[in-house]
């Protein structure tokens, strides 16, 4: 097999003690760090080891294994998130089997989900702090019998919900789970967990081996179905067999360290089990095929991990030359901090900050292509002088300018500064000692000299740059090739200007126009606005906003409204997201308790990370049965324009259907419980949290309309939408998807931005 396929199989040959045997759940720290939000934008706060705050928290380190004392603690203020994940799956037993542990008492909260470290996820309960004021521990346990999942948990995630406290937000000192390694007929546990995003390039691969399994066949690469059909004759045969042996692992979870993992790379791998067991000798199992994504950057230094008590900024960064650096804290890019850097230079001397390595980093093994760092200047900053990057290898090093406008050092804001790796052709790479930032003369002029002072933060290594894009990169991946084309596929004769048939659908049983109020065009069950919700101009008249944390529009006479709800029912509105820090939202939901019960009947548009999910559920009792849920194409979907939704479920066929702007968008059948005990309902707000965006012309019906009957409430009869969304396949801006838009697509084919 050639190496555009870069399929690998490994064999690898590893008689592993104790495979096969059952073991007892454990208790154990969370192992990775699978996604963290930052809602806005700051840095990760908490509680050092001795209790301190405020902090310069890594969470990785503070809680992934045993935290670093029982007064540490990871700070989580409102719309922050985490997702720890552990070695195995999480089990029930006797007692509780989550256990969180919250340093201070001052009437914190937080929603608990429990995942597959992927993208499903299933809310457990609300958790929540006393309110005593005082710095005590508060351990919260979680019990996990009676929970029924589609899915083999892997890992929580926590969603702060408030600013309670000192710090402030929920802060988070360990988490411990109840966590089963036994073994299955394949192999199960794979750690990455599979879909698992932000990955390091140096990471290992574990398993739990198959019950049976005395060996191992890995399969290893970048294209799915390769990998999916890959089998160990026809690698073998094309390719080779490489055969390692390994000692007997930890818990049984055996380890590969697979080739050389490029940054912003997604990579897939299957094991297949090999063993005697009960279908004779030399049967093989084969396994399913996992994913991760490699992070897009390696920090190289942020600046952070430096204070003026312990890990002083000169036990790492040095001067050369005419120059002098201190931490600033009044200045910094994201986080709390950055480097200031003052220069002076002339024509003997050059000023420099360098870093020399405690151990050698490998930059050639991530596949970096650039190295990144911003920087900031200031008023007054001489600029006709050369910037320049150092590298050494303990041998050799080698300066390469920065061919940018040196203009940046006067402006007081901030430049990302870049410099292909490409540059240190006399560097040994892979044995990277130290990196120096410095300036000098431009010119052998021996009056030649320059003064100033600099900001440095944030020091990266990147695969590629883009700067802007070809008009036909679609996918925003800096290149024009078949991912672009399969988007405009999906488009295809798309037009703006579509007319659809419609039929008059009977009256709704609830309807609010939000014609500056929350009143039932229907005449039955006007709703109460809660917060400080405002009107603006929608796509008929004016639309509710919802912005403000409490702002939502409840409904008192909800139980005689969906009471007339028996076996079908459609929820339809226009809706224009805001692209806020909130990435959880619930547009509208019925009656849950946190812990007890769940809603009947709740949707929710852009969750999560961007382009975001959408979840519709429907049914009483809640199940994973009665829930169509998947990812957006676009963030545009639910975010900056108006789209029309409609949500139908019709009990008798088991089917329920998504409609966006008209169109059918996803579907599920076998969806036959019903819709019962709805006591309470709300807009604005609910299960996941609140949203941020304005809604207008929602309706409820208690039937399934159809596809006409859809397209003539989103149209008010017309046919034609009143704000037609444009398609981003539409190339040549002429409100329609066809050949034209292909032909520019193709005149663009294989055009990059990716920078060097």
């Amino acid at each position: 097999m050639g190496k555009a396929s870069w399929l690998i199989l490994l064999t690898v040959l590893a008689v592993c003690a104790g495979i096969g045997r059952a073991k007892p759940p454990v208790f154990e720290y969370p192992s990775a760090v699978l996604d963290i939000y930052d809602a806005d934008g700051s840095c990760w706060t908490g509680m050092d080891a001795s209790g301190a705050f405020p902090a310069r928290v890594v969470p990785e380190q503070w809680l992934v294994g045993p935290p670093p004392s029982v007064d540490s603690a990871v700070t989580l203020p409102v719309d922050h998130w985490i997702d720890l994940a552990f070695s195995g799956r999480l089990v029930g037993g006797d007692g509780n089997d989550i256990v969180l542990t919250e340093t201070g008492r001052a009437g914190e909260q937080a929603l608990l989900f429990v995942t597959d470290g992927a993208d499903q996820e299933y809310l457990l309960t609300k958790v929540a702090i006393g309110t005593s004021m005082k710095q005590d521990l508060s351990v919260l346990g979680i019990d996990l019998e009676g929970v029924l999942l589609p899915f083999a948990p892997r890992a929580i995630r926590l969603v702060a919900l408030d600013l309670a406290g000192q710090s402030p937000g929920f802060d988070l000192s360990n988490v411990q789970a109840r966590v089963s390694h036994d073994c299955e007929a394949k192999a199960s546990c794979p750690n990455p967990v599979g879909g698992a995003t932000g990955i390091s390039p140096y990471a290992k691969l574990t398993w739990v081996p198959g019950c049976s399994a005395d060996r191992h066949v890995i399969y290893f690469g970048e294209v799915a179905s390769q990998v999916g059909r890959a089998s160990p004759h026809d690698v073998s045969e094309r390719a080779g067999t490489l055969a390692l042996q390994y000692p007997p692992q930890p818990r049984d979870a055996n380890t590969f360290e697979p080739p050389a993992l490029g940054l912003g790379r997604t990579y897939y791998w299957r094991v297949d089990e090999a063993g005697v067991g009960d279908r004779g000798s030399g049967t093989l199992t084969p396994g399913d095929v996992w994913s991760f994504t490699v992070a897009d950057h390696l920090v190289i230094d942020d600046f952070e991990g430096y204070d003026l008590k312990e890990h002083f900024l000169y036990e790492t960064w040095q001067t050369r030359g005419r120059a002098d650096m201190s931490i600033e804290q009044a200045i910094a890019l994201s986080c709390r901090q950055s480097m200031l850097f003052r220069y002076q230079y002339d024509s003997v001397w050059s000023s420099e900050v360098v870093c020399t390595f405690a151990e050698p980093q490998d930059w050639v093994r991530p596949q970096a292509k650039v190295l990144e760092f911003m920087v900031r200047g200031a008023a007054g900053n001489v600029t006709k002088g050369r910037m320049y990057v150092a590298i050494g290898d303990g041998q050799t090093e080698q300066r390469a300018p920065y061919a940018g406008d040196l203009g940046l050092l006067a402006e007081p804001r901030w430049h990302a500064c870049r410099i292909a790796l490409s540059e240190f052709k006399n560097v040994n790479l892979a044995n990277v000692t130290s990196i120096a930032i410095g300036l000098c003369p431009a010119t052998t002029d021996s009056e030649e000299h320059g003064t100033g002072t600099l900001y440095i933060d944030d020091i990266l290594l990147r695969p590629v740059l883009g700067t802007g894009g070809p008009q036909a990169d679609l996918t925003a991946d800096g290149t024009v090739d078949y991912q672009d084309l399969q988007r405009l596929a999906k488009d295809w004769l798309y037009d703006r200007a579509r007319v659809f048939a419609v039929a008059a659908p009977n009256e709704p049983i609830l309807w609010y126009d939000f014609e500056g109020n929350a009143k039932d065009r229907a005449g039955t069950a006007d709703g109460e606005i809660r917060g400080r919700c405002d009107f603006h101009l929608g796509v008929y008249g004016q639309a509710i906003h919802f912005m403000n944390e409490g702002d939502a529009v409840t409904i008192p006479e909800a139980a005689s409204v969906f009471g007339q709800v028996r076996e079908a029912i459609t929820i339809a509105f226009w809706q224009q997201g805001e692209d806020s820090t909130h990435l959880n939202d619930t547009l509208c939901c019925s009656n849950y308790v946190y812990g007890v019960s769940n809603p009947a009947v709740a949707i929710h548009l852009g969750c999560w990370r961007n382009p975001g999910q959408y979840r519709w559920d429907c049914g009483s009792p809640w199940s994973f049965g009665n829930r169509v849920a998947g990812w957006h194409q676009d963030k545009s979907e639910w975010a900056g324009r108006w789209n029309h939704w409609a949500f139908t479920k019709d009990i008798r066929t088991g089917r329920m259907e998504i409609y966006l702007n008209g169109e059918l968008y996803d579907s599920l059948t076998g969806a036959n419980t019903p819709i019962t005990g709805i006591t309470s309902f709300e807009i604005g707000s609910g299960w996941y949290g609140r949203y941020d965006g304005m809604i207008d012309d929602f309706r409820v019906y208690n039937y399934a309309l159809s596809p006409a009957e859809i397209a003539h409430v989103a149209t008010r009869g017309t046919g034609v939408l009143p704000q037609p969304p444009d398609s981003p396949a539409d190339l040549n801006a002429d409100g329609a998807v066809n050949l034209r838009d292909l032909a520019v697509l193709a005149t663009q084919w294989l055009q990059t931005n990716l920078w060097p």
